[in-house]
């Protein structure tokens, strides 16, 4: 099973690292490209605004020089400067940023177009403040400037062109890395899905076979125990006849034989024969109770009577022990449905425990009280208790509280407890180390439905 468990662990942390390890590397790719992707693309951006920006910058130039040559108005002439500043700025800015693959020779035209068109500009401007005629200056504008604002505009959109294929060739190539990503992530998690369905098919057919061996298991263990109960009855039943025979001989030699000696060694035949059939007793209520046919015949039953009866049964143990046995019952006249003698086979179980244990000197109390529609009987002692983790065992089959020179069969209170559960009642110990023991169990006032029927 530890093999089991570890190979079990072994095979979810490597799915876990597998799974951890391509979503890290699948999140760091495309982390890469997303960065180095966005940097190109707003580079290659940038360089279009740049240019756009050139463009509407020579249009500007156009514009009010066109008017400052027709008005030769001061304001014009300012607005022009400004705009012939604005448009080296821009064309600087532009060369300093165009160095892609591909968009150097481009620039260097839109470079080389744009200072031949400032440069007939500034001609113009000159021609106007040397006061040459407005007319020739119309025409040289026309004929000279214009061109050189064309050519700039076609080598900007050659420029720009350039730029957006640029900008769509990175596109492309995201694309393609994206779907060799998701290509790389779909191949892992089928590798994730055809691993984890490998290891859950592996143990699943362990747990099967781990399955299967332990309900064979279990079966040899039931059959093993009814074959054992079985046995147990069978032998107990067997033993009865020549023990009570040994028994009847052994009363008969007892009351025919003269010698003291023989009567004494008699009576101890007879002892040795109460305690064999009290011990066949318990093996035949055992193998009732764990076969499912062990019953009670209750009636109405005093409980007074019952306590009497139990003080007169163990009262000379405990004098023999120095022991005091009281009696403590609240409410005299109590009854309770139940089986009178099987009743009394539990007291003795609990009286005849308490009286073993109870240092010489001490106290042993039989309480008796009304708990609604229950009586409760309590046997309470100050011997040396029970350790705690002991205590969910104690009604087990074979428990026993031992100590030197007191030994058990483990059957009493095993058979007490199925004694209670017949009649419907419950039974229970509380107990601290040092500090002795007290047994409890209830009895129904009234008979329950189950009463009667195996336990």
């Amino acid at each position: 099973m530890k093999s089991f468990r570890m190979k079990a662990m072994a095979g979810g942390v490597l799915a876990t690292v597998l799974l951890a390890a391509g979503m890290l590397f699948s999140i760091r790719g495309f982390d890469v490209i997303a960065t180095a992707q966005m940097t190109h693309i707003r580079a290659e951006e940038r360089e279009i605004t740049l240019a756009e920006r050139l463009r509407w910058g020579g249009e500007l130039i156009v514009s009010t020089g066109r008017g400052y040559l027709i008005s030769n108005d001061p304001t014009m002439l300012a607005k022009l400067l400004h705009a012939r500043v604005e448009f080296d700025n821009r064309l600087l800015a532009l060369r300093a940023v165009s160095l892609t693959s591909g968009s150097e020779s481009l620039a260097i035209q839109v470079e080389r177009s744009a200072r031949n068109f400032v440069r007939m500009q500034k001609k113009l401007v000159a021609a106007r403040n040397s006061a040459e005629a407005i007319q020739g200056l119309a025409v040289r504008f026309e004929r000279e400037l214009i061109p050189l604002q064309r050519e700039l505009s076609r080598s900007l959109d050659r420029l720009v062109k350039h730029k957006e294929a640029v900008l769509a060739d990175i596109y492309a190539q995201v694309g393609k890395e994206m779907d060799r990503l998701a290509t790389w992530l779909y191949g892992l998690l089928a590798m994730l899905i055809v691993l984890g369905s490998t290891i859950t098919s592996y143990f699943a057919r362990q747990t099967g076979r781990a399955y299967t061996k332990e309900q064979h298991a279990l079966e040899i263990a039931r059959r093993a125990v009814t074959a054992r109960d079985d046995m147990m009855g069978i032998v107990a039943h067997d033993l009865r006849n020549p023990l009570n025979s040994i028994a009847l001989k052994a009363a008969l030699l007892k009351r025919l034989s003269k010698s003291a000696v023989e009567r004494e060694q008699a009576e101890s035949i007879m002892s040795t024969t109460t305690g064999m059939e009290h011990l066949i007793k318990s093996m035949l209520d055992v193998a009732s109770m764990e076969a499912g046919r062990f019953s009670v015949m209750a009636t109405r039953c005093n409980v007074d009577d019952i306590v009497h009866k139990s003080m007169e049964i163990f009262g000379v143990v405990a004098i023999a022990k120095g022991i005091q046995l009281l009696p403590a019952v609240r409410q005299a006249g109590l009854t309770v449905r139940a089986d009178r003698e099987r009743v009394l086979q539990v007291l003795s179980n609990l009286l005849g425990n308490a009286l073993k244990f109870a240092p010489e000197g001490s106290q042993v109390i039989l309480s008796v009280e009304q708990q609604e529609e229950t009586v409760r009987f309590a046997v309470s002692d100050v011997g040396p208790g029970i350790q705690a983790e002991q205590l969910p065992h104690v009604f087990d089959r074979f428990w026993k509280r031992e100590t030197e020179a007191k030994k058990g069969t483990g059957l009493g209170l095993f058979i007490a407890k199925g004694i209670v559960a017949a009649h419907g009642g419950q039974i229970w110990v509380e107990s601290e180390p040092g500090c002795g023991a007290t047994f409890s169990f209830t009895l129904p006032m009234r008979l329950p439905p189950t009463t009667g029927s195996m336990w």
